[in-house]
């Protein structure tokens, strides 16, 4: 991760630590050693920073040493940019209206300082935060058995990133989830942080979790080898495929490209799954999808909210054949049902908040519940979060209307 972006960080380390030592340390930092002192932070950061890029994979293998690496940012890096910025448009707005004050500098100092302050808190008492958010969703044509089937979605857990006084997280979560007692739960990948050998300890308590009918998952992209240094395609395949054995040996029902019916009685509702949709991409729609009754209600788990535009009617039905032949409505015996409702992951649920802002709020998928109805999304409909209870209940104007709930274990 870091070797992606080491240019980027060692252009906006040094660049604010020159804009502050010529506009306001030069003429105050007389002796050497001041001066050793004052750029001594800005070159650990970019020394470290090159240091972490020599550690094999996407990610140190040690999670401490990434956490590190963001602490050293905090302190030594962002507050320093965030001060530069304001101190440079404040300096420009001064010669430009021929002003005697740089308001820029003060209101650097202050949001530098609200950024620290934002990023220990986020780091120490963020990270384990918890909410549970329940969410009720009305489907039509719901089966009369599953009124108010209760379903968990979690995601993204990143098992690797859990020691010390971390440890004791995933157990809490668990919990949180046994104890709203549903029907079932989804699992809409990220399991691992970068390889397979995060998730043995963990297998007991992943197995531990119950709901009358199961654990239904998929894979994301942390799930596969895109994040390892490994180029031999056996070694890939025995890496991936520890994943998936891992998933199973836990009791969760592992959906590749597949769906799988769930019984009430004489009604049935069907979930299925598609692999990762980009890096790697592995996905199938149609064939996740193939072979379902005209009419089913269809939950689909996908980890990358984006996808869920793929499994509209009006794309996946117009897919081409090996023929190159249009998949269509003159090939009746090819089309396939779109899915009422899509669970994804992926997003972290904005993965950064503060005061109720976070970055994913200006990309097109952001966090919570799209609703066509609302004229905010388009059927199907997607969820996109890192994990939540949810009910689903059809539209309650109509009597043949049935409803669900999903709840979802948000961490922040």
């Amino acid at each position: 991760m870091i070797a992606r972006i080491l240019i980027p960080v060692v252009v906006f380390t040094l660049l604010p630590y020159l804009w502050i030592y010529k506009r306001y340390g030069k003429l105050r930092l007389k002796s050497l050693w001041q001066r050793v002192l004052f750029w001594l932070p800005a070159f650990v950061v970019i020394a470290y920073s090159a240091y972490i890029t020599m550690q094999p994979n996407f990610l140190p293998r040690n999670p401490v040493l990434i956490d590190i690496w963001f602490v050293m940012m905090a302190v030594c890096a962002v507050p320093q940019f965030v001060f530069s910025l304001f101190s440079v448009f404040g300096w420009c707005s001064m010669r430009l209206l021929h002003g005697h004050r740089n308001w820029g500098k003060l209101l650097g100092l202050v949001v530098g300082a609200v950024a620290f302050f934002c990023f220990i808190y986020g780091f120490t008492e963020g990270f384990p935060k918890m909410q549970v958010k329940r969410i009720t969703i009305y489907v039509p044509n719901l089966p009369k058995s599953f009124e108010g089937y209760r379903i968990v979605q979690f995601s993204d857990i990143h098992l690797g990133s859990y020691y010390g006084w971390r440890g004791h997280l995933p157990q809490r979560d668990i919990d949180s989830i046994n104890a709203e007692k549903p029907d079932l739960i989804c699992f809409t990948g990220d399991l691992q942080n970068v390889t397979p050998d995060e998730l043995p300890e963990y297998q007991a308590l992943l197995s531990s979790l119950k709901a009358r009918d199961g654990v239904m998952s998929v894979l994301g992209n942390h799930d596969y080898t895109y994040y390892m240094d490994v180029d031999d395609e056996q070694e890939i395949a025995a890496l991936e495929k520890r994943m998936q054995d891992f998933q199973r040996s836990c009791g969760w029902h592992l959906l590749m490209n597949e769906h799988v019916a769930v019984h009430r009685g004489a009604d049935s509702i069907y979930v299925a799954g598609t692999e990762n949709y980009d890096k790697p991409k592995r996905t199938n729609v149609r064939k996740a999808l193939y072979g379902i009754r005209p009419g089913s209600f269809v939950l689909m788990l996908q980890h990358i909210p984006k996808q869920w535009r793929e499994t509209w009617p009006s794309t996946i039905n117009k897919e081409k054949d090996e023929d190159g032949d249009v998949i269509g409505p003159d090939r009746k015996d090819s089309l396939v049902v779109a899915p009422q409702l899509t669970l994804s992951g992926h997003t972290h649920a904005g993965q950064i908040s503060v005061l109720g802002l976070r970055p994913s709020m200006f990309t097109p998928y952001d966090y919570g519940l799209f609703d066509p109805s609302r004229g905010n999304g388009a059927s199907p409909s997607p969820v996109s979060a890192s994990a939540f209870p949810t009910k689903w209940r059809s539209p309650p104007p109509s009597p043949s209307d049935r409803y669900t709930t999903i709840s979802r274990t948000i961490m922040y």
